[in-house]
Order: structure tokens, then C-alpha cells, then sequence
């Protein structure tokens, strides 16, 4: 059976949008032709090797697929803005076409206070993969806490404890921490909720100082520099999504 996508995710991959809300708009008002009908629905899954998409009367073609990983600097938002300091900013010198700039978005999202790794991707399907609840991505971080950590507190993060997360009561899954100075820990999520780190560390009467991300998976920042990115291999990138096995 051909392989389908969604309109939405496919116009995004054109680079001929700014933000997916854009996209969705253009197909709301009937802007977007598949095989020559009019698609009112963002949803709507389709062939694109063999369908052909217009956007205006134009022909729309997606972009090959680029994955960078990113050090994410403190101070750089995640979302694309004119008006405040970017991660998009950072990807101006890549030696890509126009296009395949706007396609760029980041997989998840780290606060302007949060430095460390992010994936750089127009990969669709890889972000909806690794954002699903149960993916269970290993993600981990360095945390530099406004107090100590007791052992107490820390056996509480590691059996989950009860937070708020976006006005729903939530307990947290199980998690590893490791202890690498007073007020300095690795923690090792596999999940991730808005603010979670933030959030566990308020239940046990705590703050959070300074938040890095060091890795996802198997992937991590190596040698990169706040600021810095690099492309990532094929390689890592099935590691992160390994394809399902080919069954007999």
C-alpha cells in the first residue's frame, strides 16, 4: 500500500509557510488543490508521489528532509518570532535554500531560561513519534537546584510525584536521578510535560536554578557549543525512530 501523509504536514515541508497555523488557514479557505480538487480539511491524508498539490494555483513541492541537533542558547525562543531572540536566528548561515529554511521547526520546545539539545528537523512524522505520550524517549538533564537535593526528595522524583501539569493533576512516571554535587543532579526522563522538570522539583519544596538538556536517546550535544548545531546522520536519527520490523 503507497505510503500517505497528511496535507498539513506536506505543506509545511514546502517551506511555504511560517507557522503551521498559516498552512491550516490556506487550506481552510480553500486555497490547496489536491489532484485538482479543492481540500478544506488539514487533515487529509494522501499519495504525495502521486498526487500533486497546488497552493494558489502554484505547484507546491516538499523539501528533502534535513535533521540538525542543536545547542540551544539561554536567552533563544523556540517559537518563530520577529519582534524576540530565536533559534531560528541561529540557522542563517546553513547552506540551505529559502524554502527549506522556513520548513525548519524544533521537536519540542526548551524555555528561554533552558540552554542545551534540540532537534532541528522538518520531519513530520519524526516529531509526532518522539511527542507521543508513551515514545519513551530517554531524555536527560543537568540540573543545578536553588538547594540541596535530599535523598528523600530525590527517591520522591524517582517514584513520581503529583504536579499540575497544563490545570489537570498528573503523577509523574518513575525517573533516575544522579546526584553530581550539593545542588547539582542528572535526571533522566521519559516523558515530557510542560515545565515538568520545574514543576517535580516545586512538589518537594524545591527550585530549579539552571536547566541544560544533554541528550535524547542515544543522541547528545558532544562538542557543540552553546549556539552551535550541526547535522545530524541518518544514523541517529533511526536510532531515535528506529523503523518498525518487517513482519514474515
Amino acid at each position: 500500500m503507497p505510503k500517505k501523509t497528511s496535507l498539513l504536514q506536506y505543506l509545511m515541508r514546502t517551506g511555504l509557510f511560517r507557522t503551521a497555523h498559516d498552512a491550516e488557514q490556506a487550506v481552510r479557505s480553500g486555497k490547496v488543490n489536491v489532484r485538482q480538487q479543492t481540500v478544506t480539511n488539514p487533515r487529509h491524508f494522501f499519495n504525495p508521489k502521486t498526487d500533486f498539490v497546488f497552493v494558489d494555483g502554484r505547484p507546491a513541492k516538499a523539501v528533502r528532509k534535513l535533521y540538525f541537533i542543536l545547542n540551544k542558547p539561554v536567552g533563544a525562543i523556540c517559537q518563530k518570532s520577529k519582534e524576540e531572540e530565536t533559534i531560528y536566528g541561529l540557522l542563517a548561515g546553513l547552506p540551505l535554500s529559502k524554502e527549506e529554511k522556513s520548513s525548519l521547526f524544533a521537536v519540542g520546545r526548551l524555555d528561554r531560561d533552558t540552554e542545551g539539545l534540540l532537534i532541528i528537523t522538518n520531519d513530520g512524522e519524526l516529531s509526532r513519534a518522539l511527542m507521543q505520550p508513551d515514545a519513551g524517549a530517554r531524555k536527560t538533564y543537568r540540573v543545578v537546584s536553588q538547594r540541596p537535593l535530599r535523598p528523600a526528595d530525590a527517591r520522591m522524583l524517582e517514584q513520581g510525584v503529583s504536579i499540575i501539569s497544563e490545570g489537570e493533576p498528573y503523577t509523574t512516571r518513575p525517573c533516575t536521578i544522579k546526584a553530581t554535587g550539593n545542588t547539582t543532579f542528572l535526571i533522566t526522563l521519559t516523558e515530557g510535560r510542560k515545565n515538568q522538570i520545574k514543576l517535580m522539583l516545586d512538589a518537594v519544596g524545591n527550585e530549579v536554578a539552571h536547566l541544560k538538556r544533554l541528550s535524547i536517546g542515544s543522541l547528545g550535544l558532544g562538542s557543540l557549543k552553546p549556539g552551535e548545531l550541526r547535522q545530524a546522520t541518518k544514523e541517529e536519527i533511526l536510532s531515535l525512530c528506529p523503523p518498525p520490523s518487517k513482519k514474515d
